[in-house]
């Protein structure tokens, strides 16, 4: 009988812990919520139960994180307790080495055999991949790029002009320029959440 058919005769397996070995193709553990046994080789190799929802982006509303999320501000991860979300990390191209970590890509850290370190999204909006507008080329996932203002045009007149009707016919006495105006940084109308990952 399938698994499916299983737990819809008795329900499906509810774990108080995540179990070391594999109990079922899919369990539901409290606080965690639906898991499921991966066993992935190379890359980010891992053999256990993670999140469904494993490395979604989550839009925090609570002043810490849920059992399953882990917030996105440079912190510290251990690879053993938080082993599956360091996984799918690597798995998903997403590791680099501590030296080239930065903040604002959503990159996480090979800081030691022991740690690794969450992207820092704070003060970032959030845009789907596509096309970069002022190179042409395809924007990876993860990647950042600093605030932009579409090319446009400002005017400015003249005052008047002394001995003669037209411009053509005298001297300028005056010209009005344009001046600065705006704030620290170009954003549009937003609301702000904290950032987190599902792990």
């Amino acid at each position: 009988m399938s698994q499916l058919a299983d737990n819809i005769i008795t329900g499906p397996l509810v774990c108080q812990a995540i179990p070391t070995e594999k109990a079922a193709a899919l369990i539901f553990v409290s606080g965690l919520g639906w898991m499921e046994w991966v066993e992935i080789t190379g890359t980010g190799a891992f053999q256990g139960y993670r999140t469904l929802r494993c490395g979604a982006l989550e839009w925090g509303t609570t002043t810490a994180p849920r059992s399953y999320e882990a917030d996105l501000v440079g912190g510290l991860g251990s690879k053993t307790s938080q082993a599956s979300i360091w996984a799918w990390a690597q798995q998903n191209g997403h590791a680099v080495a501590s030296a080239t970590w930065t903040t604002r890509v959503f990159k996480f850290a090979d800081v030691d055999a022991n740690t690794f370190r969450f992207p820092d999204l704070r003060g970032i909006f959030a845009r789907f991949t596509g096309t970069d507008a002022d190179t042409g080329a395809a924007v990876p996932i993860g990647s950042y790029k600093e605030d932009t203002i579409k090319s446009h045009q400002h005017g400015s007149g003249a005052g008047g002009f002394v001995g003669g009707q037209y411009a053509s016919g005298g001297a300028p006495t005056g010209y009005s320029a344009t001046g600065a105006t705006g704030t620290a940084e170009t954003a549009p109308k937003h609301t702000s959440f904290a950032p987190r990952i599902h792990i």
